[in-house]
Protein backbone atom coordinates (compact mmCIF):
# COMPACT_ATOMS: atom_id res chain seq x y z
CA UNK A 1 0.00 0.00 0.00
CA UNK A 2 1.12 3.45 -1.01
CA UNK A 3 1.11 6.44 1.46
CA UNK A 4 -2.19 7.70 -0.18
CA UNK A 5 -4.32 4.66 0.20
CA UNK A 6 -2.76 4.06 3.59
CA UNK A 7 -3.61 7.32 4.54
CA UNK A 8 -7.38 6.78 3.37
CA UNK A 9 -7.43 3.23 5.34
CA UNK A 10 -6.59 5.11 8.49
CA UNK A 11 -9.28 7.94 8.11
CA UNK A 12 -11.54 4.80 7.53
CA UNK A 13 -10.83 3.13 10.69
CA UNK A 14 -10.87 5.89 12.44
CA UNK A 15 -14.46 7.12 10.87
CA UNK A 16 -16.34 3.45 11.66
CA UNK A 17 -14.27 2.91 14.90
CA UNK A 18 -12.56 -0.20 13.40
CA UNK A 19 -8.73 -1.67 12.80
CA UNK A 20 -7.83 -3.63 10.05
CA UNK A 21 -4.81 -6.26 10.55
CA UNK A 22 -2.10 -6.23 8.14
CA UNK A 23 -3.61 -9.30 5.88
CA UNK A 24 -7.24 -7.83 6.07
CA UNK A 25 -5.76 -4.36 4.43
CA UNK A 26 -3.66 -6.60 1.50
CA UNK A 27 -6.95 -8.03 0.66
CA UNK A 28 -8.61 -4.17 -0.13
CA UNK A 29 -8.13 -3.88 -4.01
CA UNK A 30 -11.90 -2.13 -5.57
CA UNK A 31 -13.81 0.44 -3.31
CA UNK A 32 -16.77 -2.90 -3.02
CA UNK A 33 -13.77 -4.82 -1.21
CA UNK A 34 -13.30 -2.04 0.82
CA UNK A 35 -17.14 -1.48 1.56
CA UNK A 36 -17.16 -5.64 1.91
CA UNK A 37 -13.99 -5.51 5.08
CA UNK A 38 -15.42 -2.31 6.72
CA UNK A 39 -19.29 -4.22 6.63
CA UNK A 40 -17.70 -7.24 7.91
CA UNK A 41 -16.72 -5.64 11.04
CA UNK A 42 -19.47 -3.11 12.51
CA UNK A 43 -22.67 -3.74 14.23
CA UNK A 44 -25.64 -2.87 12.36
CA UNK A 45 -28.88 -1.56 13.52
CA UNK A 46 -32.04 -2.63 11.90
CA UNK A 47 -33.85 0.41 10.14
CA UNK A 48 -37.00 0.04 8.64
CA UNK A 49 -36.41 3.39 6.74
CA UNK A 50 -34.79 3.21 3.08
CA UNK A 51 -32.18 5.39 3.25
CA UNK A 52 -31.89 5.63 -0.83
CA UNK A 53 -36.17 5.70 -1.14
CA UNK A 54 -36.01 8.94 1.17
CA UNK A 55 -33.83 11.26 -0.92
CA UNK A 56 -35.30 9.69 -4.15
CA UNK A 57 -39.05 10.72 -2.59
CA UNK A 58 -37.07 14.29 -1.54
CA UNK A 59 -35.27 15.31 -5.10
CA UNK A 60 -38.54 13.85 -6.91
CA UNK A 61 -40.96 16.38 -4.89
CA UNK A 62 -38.27 18.69 -5.11
CA UNK A 63 -37.91 18.23 -8.87
CA UNK A 64 -42.03 18.62 -9.49
CA UNK A 65 -42.60 21.60 -6.93
CA UNK A 66 -39.30 23.39 -9.51
CA UNK A 67 -41.48 22.47 -12.34
CA UNK A 68 -38.53 21.46 -14.74
CA UNK A 69 -40.12 18.85 -16.91
CA UNK A 70 -43.21 16.90 -17.74
CA UNK A 71 -41.06 13.53 -17.48
CA UNK A 72 -42.03 11.13 -15.56
CA UNK A 73 -39.42 10.44 -12.61
CA UNK A 74 -37.86 6.91 -11.92
CA UNK A 75 -35.00 5.59 -11.00
CA UNK A 76 -33.55 5.29 -14.50
CA UNK A 77 -34.60 8.26 -15.87
CA UNK A 78 -31.53 10.19 -17.01
CA UNK A 79 -31.02 13.40 -15.81
CA UNK A 80 -30.52 14.88 -19.07
CA UNK A 81 -34.38 14.03 -19.69
CA UNK A 82 -34.81 16.62 -16.88
CA UNK A 83 -32.29 19.27 -17.10
CA UNK A 84 -32.48 21.81 -20.43
CA UNK A 85 -29.05 23.36 -20.70
CA UNK A 86 -30.94 26.43 -20.75
CA UNK A 87 -30.89 27.70 -17.01
CA UNK A 88 -28.81 24.58 -16.09
CA UNK A 89 -26.37 26.06 -13.50
CA UNK A 90 -29.62 28.09 -12.09
CA UNK A 91 -31.84 24.93 -11.83
CA UNK A 92 -29.10 22.79 -10.54
CA UNK A 93 -28.57 25.48 -7.77
CA UNK A 94 -32.24 25.32 -7.18
CA UNK A 95 -32.75 21.46 -6.85
CA UNK A 96 -30.12 22.01 -4.04
CA UNK A 97 -31.45 24.34 -2.16
CA UNK A 98 -34.67 22.74 -2.29
CA UNK A 99 -33.70 19.49 -1.10
CA UNK A 100 -31.30 21.24 0.99
CA UNK A 101 -28.57 18.31 0.39
CA UNK A 102 -25.53 18.87 -1.46
CA UNK A 103 -25.20 18.04 -5.08
CA UNK A 104 -22.80 16.56 -7.10
CA UNK A 105 -20.54 19.75 -9.16
CA UNK A 106 -21.94 20.08 -12.87
CA UNK A 107 -19.07 19.18 -15.15
CA UNK A 108 -17.83 21.18 -18.30
CA UNK A 109 -19.51 18.78 -20.58
CA UNK A 110 -22.50 19.19 -18.59
CA UNK A 111 -22.71 22.97 -19.43
CA UNK A 112 -21.30 22.67 -22.86
CA UNK A 113 -21.61 19.39 -24.47
CA UNK A 114 -20.09 20.18 -27.31
CA UNK A 115 -16.78 20.58 -25.63
CA UNK A 116 -14.53 17.88 -26.92
CA UNK A 117 -14.05 15.11 -24.47
CA UNK A 118 -10.21 15.67 -23.91
CA UNK A 119 -8.62 18.74 -23.02
CA UNK A 120 -6.28 19.57 -25.89
CA UNK A 121 -2.90 21.48 -25.87
CA UNK A 122 -1.48 22.43 -29.57
CA UNK A 123 -3.54 19.90 -30.47
CA UNK A 124 -2.49 17.11 -28.15
CA UNK A 125 -4.42 15.57 -25.80
CA UNK A 126 -3.36 16.49 -22.21
CA UNK A 127 -6.57 15.12 -20.25
CA UNK A 128 -9.69 13.66 -20.13
CA UNK A 129 -12.46 15.75 -19.24
CA UNK A 130 -14.64 15.07 -16.42
CA UNK A 131 -17.86 12.98 -16.77
CA UNK A 132 -21.26 14.28 -17.54
CA UNK A 133 -23.04 14.49 -14.24
CA UNK A 134 -26.10 14.57 -16.73
CA UNK A 135 -25.58 11.39 -18.36
CA UNK A 136 -25.99 9.64 -15.17
CA UNK A 137 -29.51 8.18 -14.01
CA UNK A 138 -31.57 9.44 -11.12
CA UNK A 139 -30.73 6.32 -8.76
CA UNK A 140 -27.07 7.13 -9.58
CA UNK A 141 -27.90 10.92 -8.67
CA UNK A 142 -29.33 9.23 -5.47
CA UNK A 143 -26.41 7.26 -4.65
CA UNK A 144 -23.80 10.34 -5.42
CA UNK A 145 -25.74 12.64 -3.41
CA UNK A 146 -25.99 10.28 -0.01
CA UNK A 147 -22.37 9.82 -0.24
CA UNK A 148 -21.98 13.66 -0.53
CA UNK A 149 -24.09 14.22 2.43
CA UNK A 150 -23.14 10.84 4.23
CA UNK A 151 -22.00 12.82 7.15
CA UNK A 152 -25.52 14.73 7.71
CA UNK A 153 -27.59 11.46 6.03
CA UNK A 154 -25.89 8.26 8.15
CA UNK A 155 -25.97 7.53 11.43
CA UNK A 156 -22.17 6.08 11.88
CA UNK A 157 -23.24 5.07 15.33
CA UNK A 158 -25.91 3.00 13.54
CA UNK A 159 -24.96 1.61 10.33
CA UNK A 160 -28.09 -0.29 9.28
CA UNK A 161 -27.25 -1.95 5.96
CA UNK A 162 -24.62 -2.59 3.59
CA UNK A 163 -25.85 0.31 1.22
CA UNK A 164 -24.50 3.02 3.99
CA UNK A 165 -20.96 1.66 4.42
CA UNK A 166 -20.75 1.75 0.35
CA UNK A 167 -21.87 5.39 0.52
CA UNK A 168 -19.91 6.31 2.96
CA UNK A 169 -16.85 4.56 1.23
CA UNK A 170 -17.80 6.38 -1.55
CA UNK A 171 -18.06 9.85 -0.04
CA UNK A 172 -14.58 9.30 2.02
CA UNK A 173 -12.48 8.41 -1.28
CA UNK A 174 -14.40 11.62 -2.98
CA UNK A 175 -13.43 13.95 0.15
CA UNK A 176 -9.50 12.83 0.77
CA UNK A 177 -8.88 12.05 -2.27
CA UNK A 178 -10.45 14.22 -4.39
CA UNK A 179 -12.02 12.20 -7.09
CA UNK A 180 -15.09 13.11 -9.16
CA UNK A 181 -17.89 11.74 -7.22
CA UNK A 182 -19.61 10.43 -10.62
CA UNK A 183 -16.32 8.42 -11.03
CA UNK A 184 -15.92 6.19 -7.98
CA UNK A 185 -17.73 3.02 -8.93
CA UNK A 186 -17.96 0.35 -6.39
CA UNK A 187 -16.11 -2.47 -8.90
CA UNK A 188 -13.16 0.29 -9.08
CA UNK A 189 -9.63 -0.75 -8.22
CA UNK A 190 -8.55 1.61 -5.62
CA UNK A 191 -5.29 1.67 -7.31
CA UNK A 192 -5.40 1.18 -10.84
CA UNK A 193 -9.29 2.88 -11.65
CA UNK A 194 -9.08 5.70 -8.93
CA UNK A 195 -4.94 6.16 -9.18
CA UNK A 196 -4.55 5.86 -5.40
CA UNK A 197 -1.31 4.72 -4.59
Amino acid sequence: MGLDSVELLFFVEDTFRIRFNASEAEQINTVQDFSNSVYRKVITKRNEKCLSHQIFNRVKKAIKKLNFTETIIIPETKLFELFSNKNLIRNWKLLETEIGLKLPELTSLDISPNLDSHVKFLGIKIRKRSTPILNGTVKQLINWIVSLNYKELINLEKITNKYEVERVIIGIIYNKMGNPINEIELEHSIRYDLGID
